[in-house]
């Protein structure tokens, strides 16, 4: 009875022990399986809001640029009474090509919701309103035709009433779709989930004068028929009340929302595989009791590992993620070389070095000589080519303390830290003289023409990109394939 007592008093004690350990195994495991998931959560709502924050920086800097730009053709077309160039730098304003756009501005523009500005003497209203009108057109006019804003999701509303409602704005501008040009828009416009989203807009912009909003879409399929899945996109809007403009660019937000759907698909894979791996530890432990300390021991470690190497594993994969975000949002999508904002804002602390420490600085700006004959006669994939073989041979000539980017349409620049102006004006010729040289795809000759800055202490980032390319246009106007320098 006794050894009966003894054997049911171990078999208890064993089968307790089993049960105490596979609980304390499948517990604790069933803890960090959860506790990764939730974690997992948490770092895809945080990367979500990174990404979207980036995206609504690059809106800002794209709209606040192109306003700059408006303005600067306002001034333009007021103070010299003539019509501007395509673009701020670098186009050839004399190109017979160019087709004049028609008028953004329909016959129906003077809607009686806009309110007129008055004249200051009050007896040439009318004039002034009219001027004012050809002044908006011609500005819309240049804009059409700048080829840095085709199809990237800037438009332009022509502001009626500020309260919304029906007709509150007429479209002026949309490179991507100019069959808009001229319709009337009303706030009552929900998205694809019914989200009012210009109620939305237009009350931000009535408070604060600019916005942001996130708005729904039907996915276009190839065939032309409406794909039930919807898509987002996110928008930026800016108001202008010297005009009564709402200037806004959106971005669709299609890679990110693959990007995070993936990631959870990624976690949720992950996740039952940890949970197979649970069910395996809680088999193993109830048929293993014997080894139930060791295998306990074992397995937590396992797991704890797994949990760290896991975390590890997405901290470095978000880290990369955003320098290569931040990388693109650098760089020119087809050159390579960095674009305008990056080079706009490495000029700014560049200066101050030099005014720090009273080192020399250049400016070398360039861009290739009949570059529009180039697209017309070969079409754009043969100017694409030669944009993208001259800004590789430009890199592997310069050194690494060099800040190369594309300034504009076929224009670059070059700032160049502790380089004088003579030295300058040498580095400038060595690349006028390796373009020229050089033997591209298209078989053709190619030069450039280039425009030389030296950096004058304290002067302002405006002048000191002016006086370059002062230079660029007389080195064009002089007969092309040639260097200028401009001293003051």
């Amino acid at each position: 009875m006794r050894i009966v007592n003894e054997r049911n008093i171990a078999k208890s004690s064993f089968l307790l022990t089993m049960v105490v350990i596979s609980v304390i195994t499948f517990g604790v495991g069933a803890y960090f399986v959860v506790t990764k998931y939730e974690l997992s959560s948490r770092e895809l709502g945080r990367l979500e809001t990174v990404l979207i924050d980036q995206q609504k920086q690059a809106l800002l800097a794209d709209v606040e640029k192109l306003l700059v730009r408006i303005e600067s053709l306002n001034r333009a077309l007021q103070e010299d009474n003539a019509e501007p160039p395509e673009s701020p730098i670098g186009d050839d304003s004399d190109d017979d090509n160019a087709e004049p756009l028609e008028s953004p501005i329909g016959e129906d523009s003077n809607d009686d919701n806009v309110a007129p500005q008055e004249s200051p003497t009050g007896e040439d209203s009318d004039d002034d309103e009219s001027n004012a009108r050809v002044l908006q057109q011609k500005v819309i006019e240049v804009l059409g035709r700048a080829d840095d804003l085709a199809g990237d999701g800037y438009f332009i509303y022509q502001l009626h009433d500020m309260a919304g409602g029906e007709n509150f704005a007429s479209m002026l501008f949309n490179p991507a779709r100019p069959d808009l040009v001229d319709q009337k828009l009303s706030t009552d416009f929900p998205d694809a989930r019914g989200y009012d989203f210009r109620k939305v807009f237009m009350k931000d912009i009535r408070d604060r004068g600019e916005s942001f909003v996130t708005y729904w879409y039907e996915k276009d399929l190839a065939d032309g028929t409406i794909d039930q899945e919807l898509g987002r996109k996110l928008a930026y809007f800016k108001l202008d009340p010297d005009w009564n403009w709402i200037v806004a660019k959106s971005v669709y937000l299609d890679s990110i929302d693959l990007l995070i759907e993936q990631q959870r698909a990624a976690r949720k894979q992950a996740m039952l595989i940890d949970m197979a791996v649970l069910a395996v530890l809680f088999l193993s432990s109830v048929v293993l009791a014997f080894f139930l300390t060791y295998s306990f021991s074992l397995g937590i470690h396992s797991l704890l590992q797994k949990h760290r190497d896991t975390e590890e594993q997405h901290v470095r994969e978000i880290e990369n993620l955003s320098k290569t975000i931040d990388q693109q949002n650098k760089s020119d999508r087809l050159t390579g070389a960095y674009n305008r904002a990056h080079l706009t804002d490495e000029l700014g602390k560049e200066q101050a070095r030099s005014d720090r420490y009273q080192t020399p600085l250049s400016l070398i700006v360039f861009d290739v000589d009949h570059f529009r004959a180039i697209n017309d006669k070969q079409g754009r994939t043969a100017g694409d080519s030669v944009l993208t073989e001259l800004a590789a041979m430009v890199k592997d000539n310069i050194r690494k303390t060099d800040i190369f980017a594309r300034w504009g349409s076929e224009e670059f620049a070059i700032l160049a830290p502790g380089i004088d102006l003579d030295k300058g004006r040498m580095f400038a010729e060595k690349l006028r003289m390796l373009v020229e040289e050089y033997s591209f795809s298209i078989k053709e000759r190619v030069t450039c023409s280039f425009g030389i800055s030296f950096y004058q202490a304290t002067e302002n980032p405006e002048d000191f990109v002016h006086r370059a390319d002062t230079a660029l246009q007389r080195a064009k106007a002089e007969g092309r394939n040639r260097c200028v320098v401009q001293e003051s």
